[in-house]
């Protein structure tokens, strides 16, 4: 039942404003009971060769020590050089038929290389273009430039001709190559085409000489194009990648190693950087960490890419998912590239698995079908319908446990029987509680959930005959 929260004001969504440079003419996610992930992310996943290309700042012609000291003034952060970073946009794809389902029925290529056929959720119309453009991109956006900051690009980068990888499908317009893009951090090239059992994909194009990637594509599924928070974060989740939050990029900057996963698994990418480190010990309580792991379950461009959705399941660069928080844990992740300062005083929180102590990274989530963490793991079949809270406590919904057809494997037996477990590869089959909108305490239906109090306040509670 949800009952008000007295005391705690919920802050206020912000503006949705953000300015939006477009050169034209003129990142699954939860959804009970099935589950996609947000994104397939790098070169494994869409069986291309890597990026290889490296942009070099060209000096602008006739711009003397005045000019530059202008921009600095004009863009750095403190007076110490450092500025929140800026993305372009270039959509010269969202403009060209040939490039986007324009119609139902047409035949386009996928990222991966293979062929679809457009039906009509897959047609990119104006409106949806203008929900991508001027809504989700703007914001998500925003999200970035508000928590970090770069040292300014001062001159113009031209695109290199070759080692693009899969972005030299993308349009690039030719001035990119040989004027150059001035005032921009990062281009980001934006295409909707069709994807499969993904919400969107993203990956980097070319890098700056210390490693920062300077350009990015980014593929939004025209069937997740909505004007809703869940869009935005999804879009935000892939420009991260672009921005380095990706295996290839980890290695490219020392940040991680592999470490035994445990019985039955393959070696795990675990993330070994200072500040990570120092952030995920606070955040779960546990002193004695040394690495906190990343994505080791589902697909190719899951792995190593992603925070591990068991224990980071709220937070904008796990696999699958959301509110998608954009959490100190990420930032600090950002902060450890080198290439990047975080803002941490605008990291948003999240609550699971915050303080859960070392065992919830180094123990099974349930043993004979007993878990130390009630709040997060539960034992109700799905098939009960028993309503149950949330572990934040901001719905009500059941628990995500079922009876396989086939026993699941050693590593993720939790109860005596070997064919109960979770629903969810990317959870390691833990069951958990998945809300349901309609049931939501701050945003349901009164009729879904009788007896309970709905608002910005309310907060789910447990107990038995509540009146």
């Amino acid at each position: 039942m949800c009952r008000p929260r007295r005391g705690v004001p919920l802050l206020p969504l912000a503006a949705l404003l953000l300015l939006l440079t477009v050169h034209c003419a003129g990142r699954c996610l939860a959804a009970a009971p099935a589950l996609r992930h947000r994104c397939v992310s790098g070169e494994a996943a869409l069986g291309v060769a890597p990026a290889t290309a490296v942009v070099r700042e060209v000096p602008r012609r006739g711009q003397g020590a005045m000019q530059a000291y202008t921009v600095a003034t004009q863009t750095a952060d403190g007076g110490d050089g450092w500025a929140p970073i800026r993305i372009k946009v270039s959509a010269r794809d969202l403009e060209d038929p040939l490039k986007h389902c324009s119609a139902e029925g047409e035949t386009r290529m996928t990222g991966d290389g293979r062929r679809v056929t457009c039906e009509a959720e897959d047609v990119l119309g104006e409106n949806k273009k203008d929900i991508l453009l001027r809504q989700i991109l703007p914001a998500a956006i925003k999200l970035h430039a508000e928590r970090l900051s770069v040292k300014p690009v001062r001159g113009l980068i031209r695109m290199p001709e070759f080692g693009l990888a899969i972005c030299g499908r993308f349009t690039i317009p030719a001035w990119h190559r040989s004027t150059g893009v001035s005032d921009a951090d990062l281009l980001l090239y934006v295409n909707a085409l069709p994807t499969v059992d993904a919400l969107a994909w993203a990956m980097v194009c070319a890098r700056l000489v210390d490693g920062r990637p300077y350009a990015g594509a980014l593929n939004f599924n025209p069937r997740s194009i909505k004007a809703d928070q869940e869009s935005v974060r999804t879009a935000a989740h892939e420009i991260g990648h672009v921005l380095g939050f990706a295996l290839e990029e980890f290695v490219r900057f020392g940040m991680v190693s592999q470490v035994p996963s445990g019985p039955g698994k393959d070696m795990a990418w675990v993330v070994t950087s200072p500040t990570v480190k120092e952030l995920a010990r606070k955040y779960y309580n546990c002193p004695t960490l040394e690495n906190i792991k990343l994505e080791d379950a589902g697909c190719a461009g899951c792995a190593g890419s992603h925070w591990k959705q068991l224990y980071a399941k709220e937070e904008l660069m796990a696999t699958v998912g959301q509110p998608g928080y954009y959490s100190a844990l990420t930032l600090a992740a950002f902060a450890d590239m080198g290439v990047y300062r975080a803002n941490f005083s605008m990291a948003e929180p999240m609550r699971w698995g915050n303080n859960s102590g070392c065992g919830l990274l180094e123990k099974k989530c349930l043993t004979g079908g007993h878990t130390d963490y009630p709040d997060m793991f539960c034992k109700q079949l799905w098939d009960e319908k028993k309503l149950l809270c949330t572990h934040d406590r901001l719905s009500l919904g059941n628990c995500y446990l079922v009876r396989h057809n086939q026993p699941l494997p050693p590593q993720y037996q939790y109860f005596e029987g070997a064919r109960l477990g979770g629903r969810a590869v990317f959870m390691d089959y833990c069951p958990y509680v998945i809300g349901r909108a309609e049931q939501g305490c701050t945003n349901g239906t009164a009729r879904a959930i009788v007896g309970s109090f709905i608002g910005p306040n309310s907060r789910c509670v447990k107990g038995n005959d509540l009146k």
